[in-house]
This record gives C-alpha cells, structure tokens and sequence, in this order.
C-alpha cells in the first residue's frame, strides 16, 4: 500500500506540475541526447515499436492475445486483462485533456509523426505497461517457470521499456511524458493484479 501511496503522489505532483509548464530542461537535454542516435537501425526499431502501440494494431494484439488465453481455459486472465487495457486506453486520454500539455515542437525537437492530441501521459507507454506488464505477471503466476518464459518475460519487459524510449525518439513526447505514462501504467498494473488476485481467492 506504502509503494501505491508513493507512486500515486508522485503521479500526482507532475501531473499538476506539467499542467503548467509545456517543458522542462531535462525534456529537452533527454530528447537531444536521444535524437542524435544516427543509425537506420534503430530509427526502424523506433518506428516498429511505436507502430505496435497504434490503436488498430494494440487493439488486434489485446483482442487475439485475449482470445488465445479464453480458448485455453484461461477466462479469468482473458477477461481481466482485456478490460484493465481498455479501461486505461480510455482513462489515459481524459488525463490528456485535463492536464491539457502540448506536444513537443518542431522547434524544439525534430518531429516525425504529427499528432493532435496532448503530450501528457504517454498513451503507448501506458497501455504497454498495463496489457505487457499483466502478461509478465500471469507467466509467472499460472504458468511454469522455463526458458521459454524467461526468455518471452524478457522480450515483453524490453517492449515496456523501448516503447517509452521510442516516443521520445520520434519527437512526440517529453521523457516527462513518458514517465507519467510509467507511473500511471504501473498504477494500473498494480490494481489489475490486485483485482486479479482478489478474484481468484474468491473461487
């Protein structure tokens, strides 16, 4: 409960903060340091992650992911999972649009991708961390501990990770973004499990 109280003030406190400064100096010191990475390689790697947190795409992830779990007798996993993913989908942007923050400029930062709404949180970071973060949860909670899940908790945690990485990259986000992103999904995360664990002693 101590580590939720502190997540959630911290939350908090930017949320309030960013509500009235469009950027900080750190934002633009990560942003330089990040963009200046000069390599097709990872400009791919960047465009491809992002891609994956596209609406249609996360929306076709959750749905056959959800579905898979259902058709192996994991309804609970599949039930929970899909609605705490849509549930932040959708309480994501009203956090947009109160804290009501601009996007990062083109003179500013290099933008690749134009986008309309605002900056705060991240909404890919948010729902990774939430939908990536419970499946982790569930491979070691109701699946045996193997190579082959070590190995798809890593891939899953490394999409957790480069996704917020990958916002900044392309010129859409501030690292503050991304880290009210992290925190909010982590929030989330954090119920859904408790949600999950709370159903489960139940049967």
């Amino acid at each position: 409960m101590k580590k939720v109280l502190l997540i959630l003030v911290i939350f908090l406190v930017l949320s309030t903060i960013v509500g009235f400064i469009p950027y900080f100096k750190l934002d633009l010191l990560v942003s330089d340091k990040i963009q200046s990475i000069n390599s097709p390689v990872i400009t791919n790697i960047m465009w491809f992650v992002s891609l994956i947190g596209s609406g249609p795409i996360m929306f076709m992830i959750v749905g056959i992911t959800s579905l898979l779990l259902y058709i192996f007798k994991f309804r609970t996993e599949a039930i929970i999972g899909s609605l705490s993913t849509a549930g932040s989908a959708l309480f994501g942007p009203l956090i947009k649009i109160l804290v009501d923050r601009p996007r990062p400029s083109a003179n500013l930062v290099h933008v690749s991708v134009w986008l309309s709404d605002k900056s705060y949180p991240s909404g890919h970071v948010l729902t990774f961390t939430v939908f990536f973060g419970f499946l982790i949860f569930l491979l070691y909670k109701r699946f045996r501990v193997n190579m082959a899940n070590i190995i798809l908790s890593i891939a899953l945690f490394l999409l957790i990770v480069t996704v917020g990485i990958s916002r900044i990259y392309l010129g859409v986000h501030w690292v503050s973004d991304v880290l009210g992103g992290y925190l909010l999904g982590t929030l989330w995360l954090m119920f859904t499990i408790r949600l999950y664990n709370s159903y489960n002693g139940k049967r």
